[in-house]
């Protein structure tokens, strides 16, 4: 009996240890605890062990154990084996499937961890190679641009290769015209005998009016570059162009109506007069060649208008140029006009849509108006004739506070004795003969050594001095500061083939200092000698 009872309570005991294992499977894993089934295992086992308490209170309640009582032990018993057993291995199984559970929620974990940082390197390297592609497809924009640029670059130096072969040639055609006038001439003068002197005087004036048509080429080149010395005074420009229309009505084709729309009392503006009048029988001209030989209107306006920046832009000029108020003069004529691929080229030096060049009409318009602050356009539709048109700023203020640049009076000299200093012969025995002549006296340099000669000399003194401004061997300031602090009070004439001169501007202000552009006439050299009161000395005579 006691034997049977210490076998069921020991079957009971393990059962019960089965059951604790089975509870910690549960709390091990989720599943279990979400899966109903287990529920009905535990409770089963709750129920054997419900079935020992009950077999044990069965035996110590019998005196003597019967054949089945034993038998029933032993199988409890076996039971509680078989069910420790089942429970250890399910708790054994539950643990190990936690575990690879664990481990591959941990490589799961990781493997996130490494696809974000996969992804985000990924992210990094599509946007660098957007940035890449960016950037290649910039250097290859920048390249066609630069390569577009460079196309037109070339072209443009092409264009600009063809305008200067054309100005040389046509500047080489006029000007071999103009020296076969002076050669020749000159070469058939000295061939006339003292009898024939009337020829003699007609073939030089031949020269000198060849000459004089070389100076007015030059001139015209000048004005195309839009450089040079003016006389700037206040000009009446509409004045001016009655002025030029009165004298080149009688020079026009009959066949050229022309139809003036001139505005009455027109602005002034400041200015070379001269020049204006160059610009005006440019246009003109230029506006009557391209009328049809049959005959045509020649429309002529001038006026004042108000230029913003965005209408100012269309003008072309080398200078800048500001809002405000123009005087224009316009040209419009009735020809075959212009095509927008030559409407660029029509201001380059001998360019003409008439043919073969014709000279530097319009290049010398533009550079006349870009001299003086303004500026020319010129628009054209092919069949409908064309329109130039020059633009000058007008004077806002008139004031007279503004000098005339004109020397102040001066007491007559009567030393009459003039120092001439050029690197070209010929110019100082041209210049030594007409000033002996007049009745000066004139010593010459035409190095650095005989410039120090002269003025070093205690016993020399000078009225006035001509001197060029390109002497090899001598650096003009230093040869002008020479002179200027030997001579304080001695008027100096600067004399240069050259007319866009940096030192000008430095002698604006002077009164004792004048510019004379070459060529000049002799006349013109003794009126400027003269306005600086320097005369021969009339008990002198004249020079041999």
């Amino acid at each position: 009996m006691t034997l049977q009872i210490v076998i069921v309570s020991l079957g009971a005991v393990l059962f019960l240890i089965a059951l604790e294992q089975f509870y910690r499977a549960y709390r091990l894993s989720e599943a279990i605890q979400k899966n109903g089934r287990w529920f009905v295992l535990g409770f089963m086992v709750l129920g054997f062990l419900v079935g020992y308490l009950i077999f044990i209170n069965h035996l110590l309640a019998q005196s003597s154990p019967t054949p089945t009582d034993q038998l029933v032990s032993i199988i409890f018993f076996g039971g509680s084996i078989f069910v420790l057993t089942c429970s250890y291995l399910f708790l054994s199984t539950t643990s190990d499937l936690m575990g690879t559970l664990d481990r591959n929620e941990h490589q799961r974990k990781q493997l996130m961890d490494q696809a974000e940082v996969l992804g985000q390197t990924v992210d990094r390297k599509t946007y660098e190679l957007s940035l890449e592609k960016a950037r290649l497809a910039d250097e290859a924009s920048r390249a066609q641009v630069l390569e577009k640029e460079r196309m037109e670059m070339k072209l443009v130096a092409n264009q600009r290769l063809e305008g200067i072969g054309l100005m040389a040639s046509g500047i080489a055609h006029d000007f071999n015209n103009l020296l076969v006038g002076i050669l020749g001439n000159a070469s058939y003068a000295k061939q006339l005998g003292p009898d024939e002197a009337s020829d003699f005087a007609e073939a030089l004036e031949d020269v000198v009016e060849a000459a004089e048509r070389a100076a007015d080429l030059t001139q015209q080149l000048t004005a195309y570059c839009g450089k040079g010395p003016s006389a700037l005074e206040r000009v009446d420009f509409g004045a001016t162009t009655q002025e030029m229309l009165g004298l080149m009505r009688s020079s026009l084709d009959v066949n050229v109506k022309i139809v003036s729309e001139l505005t009455d009392d027109l602005a002034r503006v400041w200015g070379d007069a001269a020049r204006f009048r160059q610009l005006i029988m440019n246009l003109v001209t230029n506006g009557v060649e391209a009328t049809p030989p049959e005959g045509g209107n020649l429309i002529i306006r001038t006026g004042v208008k108000e230029l913003g920046d965005s209408e100012l832009s269309e003008y072309r000029s080398s200078s800048d140029i500001e809002a405000g108020s123009y005087v224009y003069f316009e040209v419009q004529d009735e020809g075959p006009g212009v095509s927008e691929s030559d409407q660029s080229r029509v201001f380059d030096p001998f360019f003409s849509t008439k043919g073969i060049g014709r000279g530097l009409g319009l290049a010398a318009a533009e550079g006349i108006a870009s001299s003086h602050g303004g500026a020319i356009i010129l628009s054209s539709t092919p069949g409908q004739g064309a329109r130039v048109r020059a633009i000058f700023p007008v004077i806002l203020e008139e004031s007279d506070s503004v000098d005339s640049g004109e020397p102040r009076e001066r007491s007559p000299r009567r030393l009459g004795k003039i120092l001439v200093v050029d690197d070209e012969l010929i110019v100082l025995d041209t210049i030594r003969r007409g000033l002996r002549r007049a009745g000066y006296e004139v010593d010459t340099a035409s190095d650095k050594a005989g410039f120090r000669q002269l003025i070093e000399s205690a016993e020399k003194e000078f009225s006035a001095a001509i001197i060029d401004v390109m002497i090899p061997d001598i650096a003009f300031d230093d040869m002008f500061e020479s002179l200027r602090s030997r001579f304080p009070e001695m008027p100096i004439i600067i004399s240069s083939g050259y007319s866009d001169l940096d030192h000008w501007d430095n002698f604006s202000n002077e009164k004792l200092v004048s510019f004379l552009t070459k060529p000049y006439r002799l006349e013109s050299l003794l009126a400027e000698i003269s306005r600086f009161g320097a005369i021969p000395d009339q008990d002198a005579g004249v020079a041999g």
